[in-house]
């Protein structure tokens, strides 16, 4: 089961870890993101959204109003 499960997270993180300089050049939100993968049919969409933008870790996103 463990073993499942650490599969499961490696490739959750591989697919966020290809769309994350996507995800940051166009700013999507957690929701957006979601919406862009379940379209895309990919599995666990819910999670990989939330490794991409960093929500995972419960990190805030770099402000924009400073650039």
């Amino acid at each position: 089961m463990h073993l499942i499960q650490f599969r499961e997270i490696m490739r959750d993180a591989e697919v966020a870890h290809a769309i994350r300089p996507i995800v940051l050049k166009y700013r999507l939100t957690v929701e957006d993101t979601t919406k862009a993968l379940l379209a895309c049919a990919v599995s666990r969409a819910a999670n990989v959204a939330r490794i991409a933008t960093g929500r995972f870790l419960n990190i805030d996103p770099p402000s924009f109003q400073e650039l």
